[in-house]
């Protein structure tokens, strides 16, 4: 079984192309690993993200709440990946744009697109 650590190459564990609007979900006892945008821009067209789910919305950040988000200095060590936390994180907007060409990485159970037929974006699964 593939993990975080033994460098599975990116979609060799399988992905979708989505450019209609809805939520994408990996196959059960995986994550959404990586996200692609293919088109957008700033003035408004492309892929927007509607809701965002992390697998741990502490550590991960997402549409719910804000990740690595303690008071400056009260960040925690690392001394083990779930005792771990950073300052300044925000929650993301229920309506984010990334621009084409922009790839984002973290740890979720699904994304809501609106759509765009004109481009779409790709999701990568791991475990």
């Amino acid at each position: 079984m593939a993990n975080l650590d033994n460098g599975v190459m990116l979609g060799a564990l399988g992905s979708s192309f989505v450019k209609t609007a809805g939520a994408v979900k990996p196959p059960k006892g995986m994550v959404i690993t990586t996200i692609q945008f293919i088109t957008g821009d700033s003035s408004g067209t492309g892929m927007v993200i509607q809701e965002l789910i992390a697998e741990n919305p502490t550590l991960f950040f997402n549409t719910a709440q804000a990740a690595n988000s303690a008071s400056s200095g009260s960040e925690t060590g690392a001394t083990s990946t779930t005792a771990t936390t950073g300052s300044g994180g925000d929650t993301l907007s229920s309506a984010c744009l990334f621009p084409g060409g922009i790839t984002i990485y973290g740890r979720w159970t699904s994304v809501t697109f609106n759509g765009d037929d004109n481009g779409g974006a790709i999701c990568y699964f791991g475990y």
